[in-house]
């Protein structure tokens, strides 16, 4: 996957940011060992990993994703404004989904919160 080959790269942009991070000062649960250290950023086995939980392979269904500079640009080439402006429609859409389901999931859980106050809401 072109990200991981990015962030487990030379140049990458984390290193820059996280350099003075070596890695987590909590070692795992005993439960959690098996799990790569989020906080490894050159360990490709880790990028690999938690790149599967980042949003734009979770929760955005309808990013257009490449897997190299030459295959962004055959891409754009071939990709027309129609195109574009459908996947951007079904973006918005989904959003609008996440955003209220969102909103009932933590109107929900604010609901229960209040209603073990001494002032719970009626």
């Amino acid at each position: 996957m072109l990200l991981e080959q990015w962030q487990t790269g030379e140049k990458r942009m984390m290193n820059e940011i996280y350099s003075h991070f070596p890695g987590n000062s909590l070692p795992p649960h005993p439960s959690q060992q098996h799990i790569p250290d989020p906080n490894i950023r050159n360990l490709t086995q880790s990028v690999h990993y938690w790149s599967q939980f980042s949003d734009w392979y979770t929760i955005l269904p309808h990013v257009i994703l490449y897997s190299s500079f030459d295959d962004l640009v055959v891409r754009l080439n071939r990709t027309t404004l129609d195109e574009l402006r459908h996947v951007s429609r079904l973006m918005a859409q989904h959003n609008a989904r996440m955003t209220e389901q969102l909103h009932d999931e933590w109107k929900d859980i604010l609901m229960k919160v209040a209603s073990n106050s001494p002032n719970h809401p009626r």
